[in-house]
């Protein structure tokens, strides 16, 4: 298979370092806006593979940009910023080009992408949305869950994080854009009598949830996330599920400041007239955060995401937390990132084994929870993302009256 990466960042580095380890990759193109970034990237992937190795200059915001370098490509993962999934889309239907990408820049964005489906049915390719570690492995994490009980009663999607940085100033692990726009959004959650719905504003719904150790209990809070628009109708309604949401654990200090951005207008992605320049707010606040690169090696501790399944299985009340938890250090050592960075690189590349065995060869456009579960987490571990499941049962006894 001939791959082409779109993004020389921190997550673009996994997948490509993930995609040369295999025997089926004959050619990988890594594209970047920055020629530097992706000829960089490529020379560190010479040698260590028998692929045939090309760096790109690609401006994901233009279509015939993007189509300009998929001639003989099979595969696009695009690892860049989720604003421009619609335009490396158009080019993938139009050179008939296989799509993935890690996020949605909404979960209303997210609907809109899977309504391409008829329109990659007719190109005759598959195009996955959403599948890196969250949303991705949590989405593929609680269709395992799901389909282990019976019924359903609530799917809840989880990340913790517990960690410390050697860093003093304001930072997230993953794009700091889209870490900003998520969390200061409408947090969207599912129901099975309204479907998708919003708060009225972020950080109403907080909640205290035990993850694995050496995490333990952390403060989360209900979040704007894509799991959220889909897993409701594609497995949760088919076995009674309630409700779906997302909870993301977020250090007081965190929250705070995102409040003051948001109380300045510093999150605001319009121009505005500064001394006679128009400047972006939230450009601005992100240029001054690190890349997430930046942090490898100075975050310590344990990244955990999974997906908490609630129901039904032979008569006992069933927990199911399935999950992955992977220590930023260790990854660090073993692959020069972090362990959020890791996460999401390597679920897309999980996929494209896949597809090379003929084990995912539809066509259309879908969610993760589609790909059959069993068969991906298998591929997972051995590319070294362990999952774990940890169940709790308590048994369910009839009313008998006097």
């Amino acid at each position: 298979m001939n791959i082409a990466i779109v993004g020389a960042g921190a997550v673009g580095h996994v997948a490509a370092m993930e995609a040369i380890k295999t025997t089926y990759v004959k050619k990988l193109v890594v594209a970047d806006i920055s020629p530097q970034a992706a000829e960089h990237l490529a020379q560190k992937l010479r040698g260590k593979t028998t692929a045939d190795i090309v760096a790109a200059r690609v401006d994901a915001s233009d279509t015939d940009s993007v189509a300009a370098i998929l001639g003989d490509i099979d595969v696009l993962v695009h690892a860049g910023i989720p604003q421009y999934n619609f335009t490396v889309m158009e080019a993938c239907i139009r050179t008939k080009t296989n799509y993935i990408d890690m996020a949605a820049d909404s979960p209303t964005w997210l609907l809109k992408q899977l309504e391409w489906d008829g329109r990659f049915k007719e190109a005759g390719i598959l195009g996955i949305m959403g599948l890196g570690c969250d949303p991705g492995f949590t989405n593929i994490a609680a269709r395992y869950a799901v389909d282990q009980l019976d019924t359903v009663k609530s799917i809840t999607v989880l990340d913790g994080d517990k960690s410390v940085v050697d860093y003093e100033g304001f930072c997230a692990y993953f794009s700091p854009q889209t870490a900003i726009k998520e969390c200061l959004a409408k947090p969207n959650y599912w129901s099975k009598e309204e479907g998708m719905q919003f708060d009225a504003k972020p950080f109403t719904r907080q909640d205290e949830y035990e993850f694995p150790e050496p995490i333990g209990w952390l403060d989360c809070y209900r979040v704007e996330h894509e799991e959220v628009a889909t897993l409701g109708e594609t497995i949760g309604r088919a076995k009674g599920c309630e409700l779906v949401e997302f909870m993301y654990a977020l250090h007081p200090d965190y929250v705070n400041t995102l409040k003051v951005l948001s109380y300045l207008g510093l999150d605001g992605d319009e121009p505005i007239k500064v001394d006679g320049s128009d400047v972006i707010p939230l450009h601005v606040v992100v240029t001054s955060m690190p890349k997430p690169q930046d942090l490898a090696g100075k975050i310590h501790g344990f990244s955990c995401i999974g997906t908490v399944v609630k129901g039904m299985k032979d008569g006992e009340l069933v927990e199911l937390f399935v999950y992955s938890m992977v220590n930023h250090d260790e990854v660090y050592l073993r692959m020069n990132t972090q362990a959020t960075v890791f996460q999401t690189g390597v679920p897309p590349i999980v996929a494209i084994d896949m597809m090379a065995e003929g084990l995912l060869n539809q066509t259309g456009c879908i969610p993760p929870e589609m790909i059959e579960p069993i068969p991906f987490l298998a591929r997972l571990e051995s590319r070294g993302m362990k999952w774990y499941v940890s169940k709790k049962t308590t048994p369910v006894y009839e009313r008998i009256e006097a």
